[in-house]
């Protein structure tokens, strides 16, 4: 029977310096330690606003021209000055660094306790990092807590540990024509694409009629 093993450092930082495993850039040694890396912020934040219409219907999407990032704000922030999360604030936010995993390796992303201990939950939901992922991780960004935080970018918010599967995946992350978010290298393509689920189209046409 084959276990799934975690990467220490030691290992992770081989992957790293074969080319097996691409984080870049590190800007420092000490964002890998222990099993982790850890992930900084960059400077564009890509804030959940009011939707225009009364609420976000991913099969009503499905056959409109129209996309869901008009609930988006995009704010870029200068290097050195701060994005403040207001108590139910929630942004989406690209990650510095760029990632790339091989196809035998799993990524798991938490948030720092740091933040949370401030009411900044990261990542909540999604987790996971597929195999054959490459471009920048997005994070969800929510104030639950009571104060107003200012958040840097380049600070460290996230940290990834890798998980190596006991064969190659079959089935990896879809980075070409067609796939839901694809390539993510411009800081741009972030909002939800739950309206391209394949399986909509089916749902769609189980409407029936009284």
């Amino acid at each position: 029977m084959s276990y799934l093993a975690t990467l220490s450092d030691k290992s992770i930082l081989r992957k790293i310096l074969s080319g097996e495993l691409i984080i870049h850039p590190i800007l420092d040694n000490r964002q890998i330690s222990g099993g982790k890396v850890d992930l900084r912020l960059n400077n564009v934040f890509f804030l959940v606003g009011r939707f225009k219409k009364p609420y976000y219907d991913p099969v009503e999407l499905l056959s409109s021209e129209e996309t869901s990032e008009k609930y988006l704000e995009k704010r870029v922030v200068q290097f050195g000055k701060s994005f403040v999360l207001h108590p139910n604030d929630y942004a989406l936010a690209p990650l510095f660094e760029f990632v790339k995993l091989p196809n035998n390796l799993l990524g798991r992303l938490d948030g720092r306790s740091s933040l949370g201990r401030l009411g900044i939950v990261v990542h909540s939901t999604a987790g996971s990092v597929d195999p054959g992922f490459s471009g920048h991780l997005v994070i969800e960004l929510m104030n639950n807590g009571m104060l107003p935080v200012a958040l840097y970018p380049l600070m460290r918010v996230a940290t990834l540990i890798f998980i190596s599967l006991s064969t190659e995946a079959e089935r990896t992350y879809d980075v070409g024509p067609g796939s839901k978010y694809g390539f993510i290298q411009s800081l741009q393509d972030v909002e939800s694409k739950l309206h391209r689920d394949r399986d909509l189209e089916t749902i769609k046409r189980m409407e029936t009629y009284v």
